[in-house]
């Protein structure tokens, strides 16, 4: 996991945070989901299959995942954060459901065989009873990145020729998995969103301006000002500004001053016309140095031509008298 994904993931760990990602994907900003629903689950998971005789592990280390019990719905959320197209990203995902719904059957099996409640040999080889249920996974692939140009579902990756007829027929039987890709660059209605989210997504939207960005962030001082470190890394990280946010923060810190949302954004900014003034005048003089040594060139050229040789090294080395030499030649 990079630095980018660790940022915006501390930040989705906070159960407040979490719950407002849902709140506002799933159910257009509607408080169905409560911070207090949510209670983490174990990022390394995985489960005890046979094979051949032999039991082993098979395990996953996943980014962010909460199980959500409240009286609408029982479910396992995951979230994937991805600053990269992966592109075998479908089967990944569906590994991970697969080893969710497999560790939920064990531990449905588990409770059945200690109280003795398995009791038809239906139940007794399958572990479970027909009643059980298990409890839904919803796998969220939260993108950074500009654009996902990968497969968004299994039957996507499957090299098949989808015009053949017989292959028509076949595909039904092919079980899919489609991936739930989240791309935070282009989020709707941010107002959906109630934590810190809102203010980051309606961000995103405008970064590519960086007017438009520095008139929301003046629209917005109080609130932006209200986020603490967590939340200003993982915003910077999903604009893309985490080195200079790095930089800028370990030089307020030295100097002892405290970092605030607002304060990082103005430093940014100030930074980025210090930057962009900086590259247009190292850039203006190499245009200026290129076109002086293609003035100098000429005026070699019309000295050799009138046969004055002589003063070509003069020329060369003395600027006021190139000057000269330039307003009498017309150069």
């Amino acid at each position: 996991m990079g630095v980018i994904d660790t940022e915006v993931n501390a930040m989705l760990e906070r159960p407040a945070v979490f719950a407002d990602l849902i709140n506002g994907l799933l159910h257009g900003g509607e408080q169905v989901l409560r911070p207090e629903d949510l209670t983490p689950l174990p990022l390394r998971y995985g489960v005890i299959v046979e094979e051949d005789g032999r039991r082993k592990a098979v395990e996953k280390t996943g980014d962010v995942r909460m199980k959500a019990e409240n009286d609408i719905y029982s479910v396992a959320f995951f979230d994937e954060t991805q600053t990269k197209v992966d592109y075998g990203m479908p089967v990944r995902n569906m590994l991970y459901d697969a080893l969710e719904y497999h560790r939920q059957v064990q531990e449905l099996e588990k409770g059945h065989r200690e109280r003795g409640e398995l009791k038809s040999s239906e139940e007794l080889m399958s572990g479970i009873r027909k009643e059980d249920r298990l409890r839904p996974v919803v796998n969220l692939v939260l993108y950074l990145g500009k654009e996902w140009d990968g497969s968004r579902s299994l039957h996507e990756m499957l090299g098949v020729d989808r015009e053949n007829e017989k292959v028509k027929e076949l595909l039904p039987f092919v079980a899919d998995y489609r991936l739930n890709i989240v791309p935070v660059r282009a989020i709707k209605d941010p107002e959906n969103y109630k934590s810190c989210l809102q203010h980051i997504f309606y961000m995103l939207k405008l970064n590519e301006d960086k007017k438009k960005l520095y008139g929301y962030v003046n629209a917005h001082r109080e609130e932006l000002n209200r986020m603490d470190s967590v939340e200003i890394s993982a915003a910077f990280a999903m604009l893309g500004e985490q080195k200079r946010l790095r930089k800028l923060v370990s030089r307020q810190k030295k100097e002892g001053k405290e970092i605030s949302m607002c304060k990082a954004i103005d430093d940014l900014i100030l930074d980025g016309e210090k930057r962009g003034r900086e590259q247009g005048r190292k850039q203006g003089e190499r245009i200026g140095e290129k076109r002086g040594q293609e003035r100098l060139a000429r005026l070699i050229i019309v000295l050799s031509e009138n046969h004055k040789d002589d003063l070509i090294i003069k020329a060369a080395s003395d600027s006021a008298f190139r000057r000269k030499l330039f307003k009498e030649y017309n150069l």
